[in-house]
């Protein structure tokens, strides 16, 4: 745990004098910094595994369980990061952070024992995937609000297209290289990049600098009172208070099956698509391409989530995540590969979005830190589970069918009850 003082750190050029809105360049830098949680998430370990097992001698199960362990132990500790970010705000958050989250990278040229392996999961899920996530997407919430949904479009967008590159070049790398050194170069891009752009340009809110979410000014408001001019009236709760309503923790546990879903299906898409008859190449490739339905995805729910109702965003996530299911289970068929891509795409594309603008919109800025931190806790320790389900099917019933119908059948039950429960009245 590190102890955060608050420190003021010297501005270049005053952001209220900047010629654009500066909530642009906050978005720049917390895009930047999403994108630098890459090396933490699934679709980066994942392409690991197999050079993990043959190193160590474990079985699927066992790594699976080691990398599941490590997540669930990394998570809880967020809840208490975005508390931190709360009172301290994302600029100082994020340079912590993305410094440690570097130092992290490079130990995995170190581990040399399952113990070891386990802890450096820990550091890598709980700095990247977990806190460096939370701290770059709360700055976005924090510097808009009906622009909210779009701009977070915006980043899952470039975030994905990212994907379709770096994903295949990964492989292509290891391929070639040993994969303790990747691991180093990934830290050192890491550190070169996120930590002094995080220190030269994030700002905490607007309001710090006279300006107002979205771009606006109190003397345009006071010129333009209308409607379209004034920001939105946030209905702000603690995290308390939004864990009494129902509809907050049907949201968790759709949140939580979800990224299981995504999780183990990316941990064990070589394996998945090698029981179908397909390569590692062949999984990598898919992966790109679903990337690409993601940002087509992540774009378009943007642009209407202030227009739908977050149980509508929660049933259309759940449709993404019974059709990728249908689709990994058919693989070798002709529609089955299709389904897999569109169905995965969409199910990461809106689940982005929604964790992105829906919270906030519910539950308000002020506390989104905490309210958000106990989300993410949450999605991380389904996205732990997910792999550790597949593998114990797949290592004791010899097929992964059953934990897919299992998710199936979930996904269902969420979907129809997310269209049934009313939202939360403070």
């Amino acid at each position: 745990m590190v102890c955060m003082q608050k420190i003021n750190f010297p501005v270049a050029k005053p952001v209220a004098d900047s010629p654009i809105f500066y909530g642009w360049v906050v978005w720049g830098v917390a895009t930047l910094g999403l994108i630098a949680t890459a090396p933490a998430q699934n679709f980066t370990v994942a392409l690991f595994v197999d050079a993990l097992i043959q190193d160590f001698g474990l079985d699927r199960t066992t790594i699976s369980t080691l990398f599941s362990l490590g997540t669930i132990l990394s998570a809880l500790s967020l809840t208490w990061v975005g508390r931190k970010i709360d009172r301290h705000g994302n600029r100082l958050a994020g340079v912590i952070i993305s410094g440690l989250f570097a130092v992290s990278l490079t130990l995995f040229a170190l581990v040399t024992s399952p113990i070891a392996l386990l802890g450096v999961f820990i550091l890598v899920r709980g700095l990247g995937q977990g806190s460096l996530w939370l701290v770059n997407s709360t700055a976005i919430s924090q510097w808009f609000i009906r622009r909210r949904g779009f701009m977070m479009s915006l980043t899952l967008v470039i975030f994905a297209l990212f994907q379709t590159i770096y994903v295949p070049q990964l492989q292509r790398i290891l391929e070639v290289h040993d994969w303790r050194m990747v691991w180093v170069i990934l830290g050192v891009i890491v550190g070169v990049f996120t930590v002094p752009i995080t220190w030269a340009l994030m700002r905490n809110k607007p309001e710090d600098f006279g300006l107002l979410p979205d771009g606006l000014r109190h003397e345009t408001i006071h010129a333009h009172p209308t409607l379209e001019m004034t920001p939105i009236a946030e209905d702000n709760w603690t995290l308390r208070e939004a864990q009494k309503t129902i509809v907050f923790w049907l949201f968790v546990i759709g949140r939580m099956v979800s990224p299981a879903v995504g999780g183990g299906l990316v941990f064990h898409q070589v394996s998945i698509f090698a029981t179908q008859g397909f390569t590692a190449r062949h999984a990598a490739e898919a992966f790109a391409l679903l990337s690409i339905v993601s940002a087509v995805v992540s774009f378009v729910g943007g642009m209407i989530v202030q227009r739908l109702k977050p149980g509508q965003m929660m049933a259309w996530q759940q449709i993404g995540l019974i059709t990728v299911l249908i689709g990994a289970a058919n693989l070798s068929t002709p529609w089955g590969m299709p389904l897999y891509v569109i169905g995965f795409g969409t199910l990461v594309g809106n689940a982005g979005i929604f964790d992105g603008a829906v919270w906030t919109n519910l539950f308000g800025r002020l506390h989104q830190g905490a309210i958000r931190g106990f989300v993410i806790t949450t999605t991380i320790i389904g996205t732990a589970l997910g792999p550790v389900v597949l593998g114990v099917s797949f290592d004791l019933l010899g097929s992964y069918a059953p934990a897919l119908l299992f998710f199936a059948l979930l996904g269902w039950l969420i979907f129809a009850l997310s269209l049934l429960i009313p939202l939360p009245k403070h």
